[in-house]
């Protein structure tokens, strides 16, 4: 799935300090040496006379008064900033946030206060987009909605042509049309620890016969190794016809007990709905391509009553965010928040990963970029 991150609408709307009137544009730079230096009195100077278009202005490197004010080792100065709207999650041109930079340093104090400061404005940003907007209009990504690519619209995405292949360094890869990753090889030890976990607890007698449900086949990573726990029913649903088409040249829809469902997840919730599909899963795995937040947590508010009960798991490939390890961090906590509404409780495995540079060889969009392990989330039941 494609990473996530925050809807904050004036990042599009940033000024650069290069643009600004000369009076301005002289105290721009001397915030930015201030909290470079932790000269906390000049920070607040500067923030009181309110003299200023943003506290989000860049320097030549994307860099801003927060960015600099986490290399200064003050949390006073970080505090005050964000208490006066500096945004964030504003990326430098290397992508990088102001939380990442702490991270990078290893300033614990100000990269957990960066973090709760996201984690809050982002709770009380979904909260009030709740109260305007219908769900349909909702959207957590930074891209525009009137942006159709195959990486943001679904429907673009489904009728965009897949290519699967190997690359240089022997890596298989599904890519779409536009150059983005839908599922790389590198994902591999990913998958092989997500089915473990999902079945592996499961009884080992005669009499149990395994049921699981994988949405989006990608490369059919997960689906391999959950067909090692020999599955008495195995569903796997997959929309794409380029996906699909593959399916069948590697003979999936002729395994014993693989039942293909050729739609979308949506389609098969409103079936189970409907009671025209059986679903009592032992372990359920989600991982699509090109959808937000907001259908990941549709999918949380409806997946416990597909589960065959206290036993069962769920799991989702959790790339939320995965740009920034601030985002990530975030979003690991909103979802953990979410999936208890909605009944869960939620255990994180760390799973090491190469998410370097020649795994994304000929790949335009990098939906991995982050130096820590890869949180994979095993559900069950809030009990």
């Amino acid at each position: 799935m494609a990473a996530e991150e925050p809807n904050q609408e004036s990042i599009t709307q940033s000024t650069y300090i290069r643009d600004l009137p000369s009076t301005e544009k002289t105290i721009a730079y001397e915030l930015l040496q201030a909290c470079e230096t932790s000269d906390i009195s000049q920070v607040k100077k500067i923030l009181e006379d309110d003299l200023l278009p943003s506290y989000s202005l860049q320097d030549e490197d994307g860099w801003t008064a927060l960015h600099y004010a986490a290399t200064s080792g003050s949390v006073e100065v970080v505090e005050k900033l964000l208490q006066a709207g500096a945004l964030w999650a504003m990326p430098d041109h290397l992508g990088h946030t102001a939380g990442d930079v702490a991270f990078s340093m290893n300033d614990k104090p100000i990269y957990q206060l960066i973090v709760s400061h996201g984690l809050r404005s982002e709770m009380l940003r979904r909260v009030l987009e709740s109260k305007t907007k219908s769900t349909e209009e909702e959207s957590i990504s930074i891209q525009s909605r009137n942006e159709k690519s195959t990486a943001s619209d679904n429907a673009t995405f489904l009728a965009s042509r897949l290519t699967y292949k190997t690359t240089s360094t022997g890596q298989d890869v599904c890519i779409d049309s536009e150059g983005n990753g839908v599922m790389l090889g590198w994902e591999d030890e990913i998958m092989k620890q997500t089915s473990e976990l999902l079945c592996a607890h499961q009884p080992n007698s005669d009499s149990f016969e395994l049921s699981v449900l994988n949405v989006g086949f990608g490369l059919g990573l997960v689906d391999s190794y959950l067909q090692k726990f020999k599955p008495h029913r195995h569903v796997i649903i997959e929309a794409h016809p380029d996906v699909l088409s593959f399916m069948e040249r590697k003979g999936w829809h002729q395994k014993e007990g693989v039942e293909i469902y050729r739609g979308r997840w949506q389609d098969f919730f409103a079936d189970v709905q409907a009671g025209q599909i059986e679903a009592n899963f032992d372990g359920i795995y989600w991982d699509t391509f090109s959808e937000n937040y907001d259908d990941l947590k549709i999918v949380f508010d409806n997946v416990f009553d597909m589960l065959s009960g206290p036993q069962a798991r769920f799991s989702w490939f959790h790339g939320l965010g995965a740009t920034s390890v601030t985002l990530y961090d975030i979003y690991t906590q909103i979802a953990e928040l979410d999936l208890h509404d909605a009944g869960f409780k939620t255990v994180w495995h760390e799973v090491n990963v190469d998410g370097g540079e020649a795994v994304w060889e000929g790949i335009r969009r990098r939906y991995w970029n982050i130096p820590c392990p890869y949180r994979l989330p095993i559900c069950m039941y809030d009990m």
